[in-house]
């Protein structure tokens, strides 16, 4: 089994003194979060990890259907990156449990808040190795 060290709000997260870690499907969902937050291009070393969804949210003047549409491309391809990344792990025996890695996407929803337009809430479904249903949600700022 593999483990991450807990992130939240940007922060490691300690517990009784010790840095937390998180495994199987918590592993998971911070996996995809972090895949899809962070820039691509931003890790010179993997200039291929990241999504591009940033650049074509913040301060776009095109329609929302379009915005839309251009996220959620951005997003499937930096999953499939997820994809890849895993199934080398697993190549290159790592011990990746069947609950870490992706099986296949089974959505990615974008939408535009109504009441304030600057705002897109991203809530992306997979399915496990291991046939478990998986959510990550977050909500990005065009500003």
């Amino acid at each position: 089994m593999s483990y991450d060290l807990k992130i939240e709000n940007g922060d490691l997260v300690l517990q009784g003194g010790k840095l937390r870690t998180v495994i199987d499907s918590e592993k998971l969902i911070q996996e995809i979060l972090k895949i899809c937050l962070t820039p691509a291009g931003s890790n010179p070393l993997q200039p291929w990890y990241g999504s591009f969804i940033s650049r074509s949210l913040i301060g776009s003047p095109l329609a929302s259907n379009i915005i839309i549409q251009v996220a959620q491309s951005q997003l499937q391809n930096a999953i499939e990156n997820l994809m890849i990344l895993q199934q080398k792990q697993v190549k290159s025996f790592q011990s990746v449990t069947p609950d870490e890695q992706i099986n296949s996407i089974a959505s990615i929803n974008v939408s535009r808040n109504n009441s304030n337009l600057s705002f897109f809430t991203v809530q992306i479904s997979v399915i496990t190795k291991g046939f478990k249903p998986v959510s990550a949600a977050f909500t990005m700022s065009t500003i």
